[in-house]
């Protein structure tokens, strides 16, 4: 076997749901990102995690989503190679901001790259999704989707052989403030905090509001955009889990943020916002609200994101 150079890929922070597209829509935006760098190995595969949020992130291929979702790429293509994974985290795990996903869409970015497999991005979100199943317990890909396309889009599972992905070009001028409280929310808590069903009322007004969210990115309003993600059932109910939640979206709002939604399963919370508003403003109120409820918060000002992508090694 000859020796393969090493590769190394970055992905970025998501947004997942925005209020009314529950597991269907995700938003890509540039808070932080995760790189996982290949290299070649005698046998199995190997892990390794440093980075500012490395800490309890696991080293066993079989319990990291960057190792689960490397398995399920190279064994898809009979790949039975030995590679080392070096993960560097960049974005804190159990945030809601996709920190899982970013290592998944990263590896299988990386893995793509460095066995030539020319996957393309719809089939490397497949196997990234697999990767999920290491921190929620499910093949979930709207993370994932965001994580590897860049940009928003839109999920279609189509069973678990294959998983359709719209994607869509946000408005430049899109910026999002997302406020991280210091607390965790384990995804496996937040989605038990939601009801088994939903009233017809609910059901019809998400459907509406997911269109006109797709409506208001085309157009590129973005005040219609934030009006659209607002006041969806599982923010009704996820808040509840979020301590200075309505202190947050109440100020943010005052400060000029056009909607305010919880960021995939919590906690962090997300506004939606133009380049001509006051996004320092906007931080200062939703860092103001959690400090209201004794909750210290990191506060990321961001735009929107490209996809995973592989970067260039030094020589």
């Amino acid at each position: 076997m000859s020796a393969r150079r090493p590769v190394r890929a970055r992905a970025y922070t998501s947004i997942a749901n925005l209020g009314y597209g529950f597991d269907v829509f995700g938003l890509c935006v540039d808070a932080g990102s995760d790189v996982v760098e290949v290299l070649q190995e005698t046998t199995g595969i190997e892990l390794t995690v440093d980075g500012p949020h490395a800490g309890g992130i696991p080293v066993d291929s079989g319990a990291n989503t960057a190792g689960v979702a490397a398995i399920a790429l190279m064994t898809h293509h009979g790949i039975t190679d030995g590679v080392r994974l070096r993960i560097t985290k960049g974005i804190r795990c159990g945030s809601g901001t996709g920190s899982s996903a970013a290592s998944a869409a990263a590896a299988v970015t990386a893995v793509d790259a460095f066995f030539a497999l020319g996957c393309s991005r719809e089939q490397l979100v497949r196997f990234a999704a697999e990767g999920e199943r290491a921190s929620a317990g499910a093949a979930h890909a709207d993370n994932v989707a965001a994580a590897v396309f860049g940009g928003l889009t839109i999920c279609d599972a189509r069973g678990r052989e294959s998983v359709g992905v719209t994607h869509l070009t946000p408005p430049a001028d899109l910026r999002v403030v997302i406020a991280l409280p210091e607390i965790k929310i384990a995804t496996s808590v937040a989605r038990a905090a939601l009801p088994e069903g939903v009233p017809m009322a609910d059901y019809s007004a998400g459907c509406a509001r997911c269109a006109m969210i797709v409506a208001a990115l085309m157009r590129g309003d973005i005040a219609a955009f934030g009006r659209a993600v607002e006041g969806s059932f599982v923010d009704r109910v996820r808040g509840a889990l979020i301590p200075g939640f309505e202190a947050v979206r109440k100020g943010a709002k005052a400060a000029g943020a056009a909607g305010v939604t919880i960021s995939g399963a919590g906690p962090a919370v997300a506004a939606i916002m133009g380049v001509d508003g006051d996004p320092e403003g906007v931080a200062r109120a939703m860092r103001a609200g959690f400090s209201q409820a004794g909750v210290e918060s990191d506060i990321h000002i961001a735009g929107v994101a490209d996809g995973a992508a592989v970067l260039e090694m030094d020589a």
